[in-house]
């Protein structure tokens, strides 16, 4: 390893590691089913050669840490694999005799205009990525808006995970707790980081790829629950440049206290999606979610791609695509959470359905069930809303106790079901076999692979204060509830209510796993932040979007005239994508110093001239250099983190200051935390009144610029 700089040879043995990975997945899943399409090798495998590069080296690396000795293992063994799978294995199936140029052609020919459009947003998120991402410039490294917060958290999980090489890892931010955050969303970039590149192409490179995964796969859902592409792409454009109706909020009114159209692009978070003290909380889903939140994305590649093979497999009957699903959804733990229990919820949800389906029924069907099931959920919430004013001191532990109600029914009401369709009252006697080659694979794989990951990780995080509380409506903060959804969701309601009205039977069954993740949403918070629940309620939006892009395409073909067609388009797509477009351009010409010169020469003599399991002392900022560019364990990490997980121990805080204030009468407690080095500096001046004469004095100062010292306290 070179540092954080890296070098131009460590960037092509890093890319060229993890191309090697991609190229992988795609052949695994070319050979085992080579009768599917080009866009399924290619989507499937990319998505597949990702997951490999997390599992496999985290895997080996129990053994032999997270080393380089680990990732040729890893390399070897998927290689080996490979052999093995195309000498032994002869699929039933012939290859499809289509010449591969020809595929081409026909994929590129007939979505020309997604890939028009999807290009030119990746063009995009490659410009805000590169300039959002440590960029050097003279004054220290770089930073957007967006990645201001969660970009260091990252880092730093990156760069102690390569240069510790220890496995499991622990928090480099709080050395003594486990890293029981979904850490595989960074590993991947650790395994880059390891082979010598620079940590900024370390950590831009993957994501690269899993920007591009979440943008096909999104298209190819919409393309399985439609085959119409022109409501695909509407639904797309929804999806992506989400934005309600913020940008009202910075038309000047003339009153006092509002904001101005110039203030999007000078202030921090005053944009049209993300303003919290106008409540607007459902944030640009590039700009917001998928760009500085590493996790997201990567679940999201993964979560979306299991998404797609499910509806393959249960709206085309494709009984091959459960088996991928259920090996895709079990990774999910570990890459992010939030991903694994929204296709628990869908995948839950859509089985009963089935199963119900599947066994016949006295009763007549209900004429508009999705109008039935909208009232139901909206009644259902503002009743919660009244529970939830009327008795707040209460509210979160009866939300809690109704939700595992439901879940217990649910749950009660599955086993009936089991029990009708293979007790051979009901059904034929194929049923049962049906299901397990169905479902029975999907839950069963999915089971195998989560369970050790939820045992070893999840659980024990779980514990922590803060997760799995009772808590109504994730984001709003004073707004009733549907006045809450009308502001932030903005003009999509006006497709979406008439759509949910007239839905057909078999997007009324997908939309119920929709509905059933949107109403766990409002009544349980899964982590210490509440508003972390969005990441959930974005997959319940997937399919918000494709049903109002299904209705809403229907009724412009509907209008006669060409002229109405084209005013109630350019109508809609204005109210709905107005609010993210000035997002992404204030985005484009954020720009903040995350790292001073200083604290980029410090952090890499940190990291040249000291162990990487030392620890260092420094006060609690974010943006940390010593544990993000060198990967060095710090004590006193960022609340602003730690807090998010559970983890913030304010008890030491005290113990720290004083340290820095009366070091005389603290070896105690330097022996107590173990403390190795610490830093003085502007940040640590501004917390505490260091006594530095005691510093110089006593101990050795190994690094001084002018503005950072560092002091040696075990030699």
């Amino acid at each position: 390893m070179n540092g954080f700089y890296g070098s131009a040879f460590g960037n092509i043995l890093g890319t060229l590691y993890f191309l090697l990975f991609q190229c992988v997945g795609v052949l695994y899943i070319k050979r085992i089913f080579p009768e599917k399409g080009l866009l399924f090798h290619l989507l499937t495998g990319s998505v597949s050669g990702s997951v490999l590069l997390q599992w496999i080296p985290a895997l080996f690396a129990f053994f032999f840490g997270f080393s380089m000795t680990a990732h040729i293992m890893a390399l070897l063994f998927v290689v080996i694999c490979l052999v093995l799978l195309y000498v032994f294995y002869h699929p039933a199936t012939a290859v499809s005799s289509t010449a591969p140029t020809k595929d081409y052609r026909q994929l590129l020919r007939r979505n020309y205009a997604f890939l028009l459009l999807a290009g030119g947003t990746f063009v995009l998120f490659c410009i805000l990525l590169s300039t959002h991402t440590i960029l050097p410039k003279d004054d220290g490294l770089h930073v957007g808006q967006c990645t201001y917060g969660d970009l260091q958290m990252h880092l730093g999980i990156i760069t102690s995970i390569a240069n510790q090489q220890t496995f499991p890892p622990y928090y480099s931010i709080s050395p003594w707790d486990r890293l029981c955050y979904p850490f595989l969303c960074d590993s991947i970039s650790s395994s880059i980081y390891l082979f010598g590149a620079s940590l900024r192409y370390a950590y831009m490179l993957p994501m690269y790829f899993a920007f591009f995964q979440v943008i096909t796969e999104f298209y190819a859902i919409a393309d399985v629950l439609f085959h119409d592409r022109a409501k695909s792409l509407t639904a797309w454009v929804l999806f992506f440049y989400n934005g309600g109706l913020g940008f009202v909020y910075f038309i000047d009114w003339s009153r006092e206290g509002g904001y101005k159209f110039s203030d999007i692009f000078t202030g921090y978070y005053t944009t049209p999606t993300n303003l919290v003290d106008r409540n607007i909380r459902w944030v640009n889903i590039i700009a917001d979610m998928l760009l500085p939140q590493r996790a997201t994305l990567f679940g999201y590649a993964v979560l979306f791609c299991a998404i797609w093979l499910l509806l393959r497999a249960i709206r085309n009957g494709e009984k091959e695509c459960f088996l991928p699903a259920g090996i895709l959804a079990g990774a999910l733990p570990m890459i992010h959470t939030h991903s694994f229990v929204a296709i628990l919820i869908l995948s839950a949800c859509w089985m009963l359905l089935c199963l119900y389906r599947s066994v016949p029924h006295n009763t007549s069907p209900v004429a508009h069930p999705g109008a039935v099931l909208l009232g139901c959920f909206v009644t259902c919430m503002i009743l919660l809303e009244i529970l939830n004013e009327s008795s707040a001191a209460v509210a979160p532990v009866l939300l809690f106790r109704f939700g595992i109600l439901v879940a217990a029914s649910l749950v009660l009401y599955g086993l009936s079901l089991l029990y009708r369709c293979f007790s051979g009252k009901s059904t034929n006697n194929d049923t049962l076999q049906k299901f397990l080659t169905t479902w029975g694979v999907f839950f069963g794989v999915l089971l195998l692979l989560a369970l050790p990951q939820l045992l070893e990780w999840t659980f024990g995080q779980t514990t922590q204060s803060g997760f799995l509380l009772g808590h109504f409506n994730w984001g709003n903060q004073g707004d009733t509830y549907l006045w809450f959804y009308l502001k932030n969701w903005g003009a999509i309601l006006l497709w979406f209510v008439p759509a949910m009205i007239h839905c057909k039977k078999e997007d009324f069954d997908v939309m119920s796993g929709a509905f059933l993740l949107w109403f766990v949403v409002e009544i349980i918070s899964f982590t210490p932040n509440t508003y972390d629940n969005n990441k959930l309620l974005y997959i319940t939006y997937i399919f918000v979007c494709c049903l109002s892009a299904d209705y809403g395409i229907d009724f412009l073909r509907s209008l006669k005239k060409a002229s109405s067609r084209y005013l109630c388009m350019i109508g809609m797509v204005f109210l709905c994508t107005f609010s993210a477009v000035l997002t992404l351009c204030r985005e484009v010409i954020s720009d903040y110093t995350a790292y001073s010169s200083a604290q980029v020469e410090a952090a890499a003599f940190v990291e040249q001239n000291t162990s990487p399991t030392s620890r260092f002392l420094t006060n609690n900022r974010h943006v940390n250099e010593i544990a993000a560019l060198a990967g060095r364990n710090v004590l006193n990490g960022a609340g602003t983190f730690l807090a998010m997980h559970g983890l913030y121990h304010t008890e030491y805080h005290e113990d720290f200051r004083t340290i820095y204030e009366t070091p005389a009468v603290s070896a105690d407690l330097i022996r107590t935390y173990d403390i190795d080095y610490i830093e003085v500096s502007s940040w640590e001046r501004a917390s505490y009144a260091v006594d530095e004469n005691y510093f110089r004095s006593a101990w050795p100062c190994i690094f001084d610029n002018g503005e950072i010292q560092i002091y040696q306290i075990n030699p």
